[in-house]
């Protein structure tokens, strides 16, 4: 008996080692720069938002955060540096709603898994998302651009961030909820999409990359595809308001992710530190230029939020038979 309680002391202790280990790891956190990967492009609104909380967390931790762009295969290629790092949180990812929700459920071969591979650290940010059109194509709403979509089926095509993004699961419903046929071109990131939208190589794209190209006059809005209108935007009608209710999907977020089995102080410290960082009013300005608002979740949510997604996606998928070939 007595040996048997020497053993379970012994764990116990152990157990209380390893706990304080993991409490003065996050304690001293950081110690050298700490690199926030992009799965995309440099340019783009996940690239602009990844600058702001590098900048973000370098005032208020004390350390370089580095952007580091690893684009391409629609975000699996820079998502699974970070699956492969060390769980120390010197190598964070700025999750994205196509990689880490849309992503897994296309049937691709990814070389990590998404469920064991990564660590949900915090939700940083939820987006705003347009219907920008080229302002060559001859319509002014969405009905007008719906008419002519169905006119020219197979001619006009939409423009994403890669195969399996946000832009292109959009972009897909969308064909389904107006009963259009519009090509799909995917890019290696938001800023390629916008340029040649912007240039006229395709004629529409769903997303927030182009809110300044809109302003300039380069991209039409022709409506919000959030359920409300953003303050910024007022005269710009939601999906619905512009007569396709059918078209309902969820915002676009964006988070820190880490790699799998991080410790659990560590997650709660990068956690807090990140919110922080961006509910500081002087960055709301900043998240207003990008279409975004700043959200303060709990690590357990954020990691809801994506499972519920990815039900969300598959089903949604299923339903309209979409493909997702390179």
């Amino acid at each position: 008996m007595n040996g048997f309680r020497a053993t379970i002391a012994g764990a116990l202790a152990a157990l209380g080692l390893a706990c304080a280990a993991d409490a003065a790891l996050a304690q001293a956190y950081p110690t050298k720069p700490v690199r926030i990967v992009v799965a995309f492009a440099p340019g783009g609104r996940t690239d602009a938002l990844a600058r702001l909380m590098a900048q973000g967390l370098q005032e208020r931790l004390g350390q370089p955060f580095v952007v580091e762009n690893r684009g391409g295969a629609s975000g699996s290629l820079g998502t699974d540096v970070v699956a492969k790092a060390p769980p120390d949180g010197y190598t964070l990812l700025l999750a994205t709603t196509g990689p880490q929700a849309v992503l897994p459920i296309t049937g691709k071969k990814l070389p990590y898994d998404p469920d064991k591979d990564l660590t949900p650290i915090a939700l940083i940010a939820e987006s705003y998302s347009f219907f920008g059109i080229n302002p060559a194509v001859p319509a002014k709403t969405l009905a007008e651009f719906i008419a002519l979509a169905k006119a020219k089926p197979g001619e006009l095509n939409f423009a994403s961030s890669g195969v399996g993004t946000f832009n292109h699961f959009a972009g897909e419903f969308f064909n389904v909820a107006a009963g259009t046929k519009i090509t799909h071109v995917p890019y290696r990131g938001g800023a390629p999409s916008v340029t040649d939208l912007v240039a006229g190589n395709v004629q529409m794209m769903i997303g927030g990359e182009f809110i300044e190209n809109a302003r300039a006059g380069q991209v039409r809005i022709l409506a919000s595809t959030n359920p409300t209108r953003w303050s910024e935007m007022p005269d710009v009608p939601t999906m619905a308001e512009a007569g396709l209710p059918a078209f309902k999907a969820p915002p676009i977020w964006f988070g820190l992710m880490g790699p799998g089995g991080m410790p659990r102080p560590l997650v709660e410290q990068i956690n807090r530190e990140s919110v922080k960082a961006f509910t500081d009013p002087k960055m709301t300005p900043k998240l207003v230029a990008l279409g975004s608002v700043a959200r303060d979740e709990t690590p357990e949510y954020f990691a809801a939020q994506i499972r519920n997604e990815q039900k969300l996606f598959t089903e949604v998928a299923k339903a309209a038979d979409m493909k997702f070939e390179d």
